[in-house]
């Protein structure tokens, strides 16, 4: 479970992420099975099922280590664009200093891409909306996750925190930045698509209008 890897890793962060998701979807879930009007749960489904397609395309095929070596790649030209000198030891390994980082699937952004990807394919809007919610949200997240690895890796190898530098870079800077970037693109979002906000406000209503009559009987 990716729970375990995170406390193995003391990335208490993701950890607490999917502790709420998990028990989010559960609720959920229990709600659709007492819903009288599951059309709202119908288009929920759809989101996730496309987001999860994309991510899982990528996560279980052979596109898993074209994506990572791409990102380890663009992150190396990213870093020598910005002055930083960073190298690749292998196709995944980065060096910086003497040290070495890893690139892994969760360091290409392919989760918070596959997911706002999902929310363009699925939400009901004219097309030329759906592109520029598309443009102000997965080439964003692309770049900034670039910037991320750079960052991460550049702390790690000159120890600019320390002997804990991967930790406080990784687990804490690059945590609190990736959230507020995360809301800043959600608001814009939003913004361009006011059809998957008021999505998200008829299922709070759904939900909260379900639990009220369960309670009423």
């Amino acid at each position: 479970m990716k729970t375990n890897h995170y406390l193995n890793v003391s990335d208490y962060y993701n950890t607490a992420i999917m502790i709420l998701a998990f028990l989010l979807f559960t609720f959920i879930g229990l709600t659709i099975l007492k819903a009288n009007n599951k059309d709202v749960f119908a288009e929920l489904s759809l989101l996730a099922f496309t987001s999860s397609l994309i991510y899982f395309t990528f996560a279980l095929t052979w596109l898993k280590d074209l994506l990572i070596v791409h990102t380890a790649t663009m992150t190396v030209v990213t870093a020598k664009l910005l002055g930083f000198s960073i190298t690749k030891f292998s196709e995944k390994i980065l060096q910086c200093n003497g040290r070495y980082v890893e690139i892994i699937l969760a360091c290409t952004g392919i989760e918070s891409m596959a997911l706002f990807t999902g929310i363009v394919i699925s939400t009901k809007a004219d097309f030329r909306r759906r592109i520029y919610a598309f443009l102000v949200s997965v080439p964003v997240i692309y770049i900034l996750n670039l910037l991320r690895n750079v960052f991460i890796t550049s702390a790690f190898g000159n120890q600019w925190f320390g002997e804990n530098s991967f930790y406080i870079a990784h687990h804490v800077i690059s945590k609190i930045l990736a959230t507020i970037a995360l809301i800043l693109i959600s608001l814009a979002v939003f913004k361009l698509l006011p059809e998957f906000a008021d999505f998200i406000y008829n299922v709070k209503d759904e939900v909260v209008e379900t639990w009220r009559e369960q309670e009423s009987k």
